[in-house]
């Protein structure tokens, strides 16, 4: 099976396949040039990087373009000379001038004396360093976990070596001039000859941790990397490794093996959502297979203006999350706390708003505008007529609108709760809870499609975040990220650290390929398929698939029922269960389901089912 543009699994299936320079130049959408604000140098590392030209164009070069665009007979004449004198300098540096590096130490030391204590477990472990670069990162880690050895793996060997060479001079520490990103080089060093300690993993092994080995990678650049049709191959990449875990190929043959993953903070959404809008495939895939996806260090914000969930839930979650670090004992480094976790601290000691319970407040571009214009009048009152007062009032208007919506849509999660509460406690008949779900279905059904679609995503992010554990493993966090500053980077591109540990995978999700049931090939393509009608229905979804699905599997599916697991009690067109609402135990009950189904498709017959609908459907990796 090839489906380039809905299937990532298959796109560099069986080998990563390194494109050509001109591919990926001709791929990179976003400019090289640079703002001299992403080039500024607040460390000793910055100013070494900074002063090799990889990331600036020389002033000579500058010169050179300024007077080779209309040439003169003497420039002619000197032309042979230039041209030798312009070939020499480019060999001195040659680079890949979009990469991200790592240049606080500052930012280093913080995250071993926050997050150190996790990684104690990897000393002594060997270390596969995936695009080191400068080697800051590297050579920290190598200093906390002392490793017995030290794989890393640099494509542009030659111009990072002088910055590695005090790492290089620490034993069991190589270097090895190629791309860890591509599977073929990446492959040639998962050998005895790199790694003689370790042993493939059988069946069972592949379900157990292997904390004697840890990779890191730094897939950070700027500008981003487009390939074919991927946004980005950091999502690319990241994609594959998640997805390496359940093929148990690559480094996670030898069992499951924990990555630090560098990453552009945009990079990062498609694993780490933080709202439900945002959960697309591959986030479902990375719960599947992840026991936990943590951030470590990163830009502090939403994930997109445009999509946002109820405060509440953000000041809840955060809340959540200061309570643990407190339980452990977990302190944030000095300087580094979000304003989430800030603000969790002031409200402790008060009762914490409750998700549901509370007015719904949305955080918008204009309420702060709004603020503003606010505290404006106050001190100098505007004339009224002014575009100042009309744009007050404006939004004004607008707040106030926004207030009788989101009170109706209090009224009726509070109706809906109400239902499922009686549903739990047995007192009512299956009868009166289904006239009462036709009455509230018609209650809803009252107002503008607008609001309609509105309420269905503030009740499907609280369906998400009620769930214990919650749905996403943002609101699982057990600390809180630490702050980051651009010019801790080089160029001044904020990132991301990534903190994965792979877990067992369930069994059916392991069995691909031609010499197995294919339950894993069958599941990929009905996550896709569903995905792709994420708010319908999930009966509606499963009979595009092969009709008769959802008569066999509903009735048996528990936890779609079970509203202590992630169920509904009650099943109206805006209050059942649709895609974008199961949770990871769901899927594979699904997909047990499925399998058991005697009058399934084959896998070939499923494949032809679904192939026109997959190749019209947008990448997975899309997180719009």
């Amino acid at each position: 099976m090839f489906l380039v543009r809905s299937n990532a699994r298959h796109v560099f299936s069986p080998l990563f396949c390194r494109p050509s320079s001109p591919l990926t130049r001709s791929r990179t959408y976003a400019s090289e040039d640079r703002s001299s604000t992403e080039l500024q140098t607040s460390s000793p590392l910055a100013v070494q990087l900074a002063a090799t030209g990889l990331w600036t164009p020389s002033s000579s070069s500058l010169k050179d373009n300024d007077e080779t665009s209309q040439p003169s007979a003497k420039a002619k004449g000197k032309a042979k000379g230039k041209a030798k004198d312009k070939s020499k300098a480019k060999s001195k540096v040659k680079g890949d001038k979009t990469r991200i590096n790592i240049v606080s130490e500052k930012l280093c030391d913080d995250i071993f004396s926050y997050v150190g204590s996790s990684l104690d477990r990897h000393k002594g472990c060997d270390i596969l360093d995936i695009y080191p670069g400068a080697g800051l990162w590297s050579r920290k880690l190598h200093d906390y976990l002392q490793p017995r050895s030290h794989i890393l793996m640099e494509p542009d060997a030659e111009f990072y070596k002088p910055f590695l060479k005090p790492l290089l001079d620490q034993p069991n520490t190589t270097l090895v001039p190629a791309s860890g990103l591509i599977w073929r080089e990446l492959s040639s060093i998962l050998t005895p000859e790199y790694l003689p300690h370790q042993v493939p993993a059988d069946a069972t092994q592949l379900a157990q941790r292997n904390d004697t080995l840890l990779v890191t990678a730094n897939v950070a650049f700027h500008p981003k990397k487009r390939f074919l049709t991927f946004e980005s191959i950091a999502q690319l990449v990241m994609y594959q490794f998640i997805e390496a875990i359940r093929a148990g190929k690559i480094f996670q043959r030898y069992g499951l093996v924990r990555m630090l993953i560098w990453a552009r903070h945009d990079d990062k959404y498609s694993l780490l959502p933080k709202v439900m809008q945002k959960h697309k495939k591959q986030a479902i895939e990375t719960e599947l297979s992840c026991e936990w996806v943590r951030e470590v260090c990163g830009r502090e914000g939403p994930d997109s203006v445009w999509f946002v969930r109820d405060n509440a839930i953000d000041s809840h979650s955060a809340l959540a999350t200061w309570r643990r670090m407190q339980a452990a004992k977990s302190k944030i480094p000095k300087g580094r706390a979000s304003e989430g976790l800030k603000q969790a601290r002031l409200t402790r000691l008060r009762k914490p708003k409750v998700p549901g319970t509370t007015l719904p407040v949305f955080k918008r571009p204009y309420r702060e505008a709004l603020d503003e214009l606010e505290a404006t009048h106050r001190e100098q009152i505007f004339t009224v007529g002014s575009a100042k007062y009309k744009t007050m009032q404006k939004y004004r208007w607008r707040a106030a609108w926004e207030e009788r919506k989101h009170r109706q849509m209090l009224d009726l999660i509070s109706e809906l709760d109400a239902i499922t509460a009686l549903y739990k406690s047995g007192e009512a008949s299956p009868e009166e809870i289904k006239r009462l779900g036709a009455e509230w279905e018609a209650k809803l059904q009252d107002n503008p499609n607008g609001f309609i679609e509105e309420f269905v995503t503030y009740k499907d992010n609280l369906h998400y975040y009620r769930q214990d554990p919650p749905i996403l493993h943002w609101d699982r966090r057990p600390y809180d990220l630490m702050t980051v500053q651009p010019d801790e980077f080089f160029p001044n591109v904020q990132c991301s650290l990534l903190d994965i540990q792979p877990k067992a995978v369930h069994p059916l999700l392991r069995q691909t390929g031609p010499k197995s049931n294919r339950a894993a090939d069958c599941f990929e393509l009905i996550l896709t398929s569903m995905m792709g009608h994420s708010t319908l229905p999930v009966g509606q979804t499963l009979d595009a698939l092969m009709p008769g699905a959802a008569d066999y599997i509903l009735p048996r599916w528990k936890s779609a029922k079970d509203v202590d697991r992630g169920g509904v009690a009650v099943n109206t067109r805006h209050s059942e269960l649709t895609p974008r609402m199961l949770n990871a135990p769901q899927w594979e009950e699904l997909l047990e389901l499925w399998m058991e189904w005697p009058f399934r498709p084959e896998f070939h017959e499923l494949v032809g089912r679904t192939h026109d609908e997959l190749g019209d459907q947008e990448s997975l990796l899309t997180t719009d």
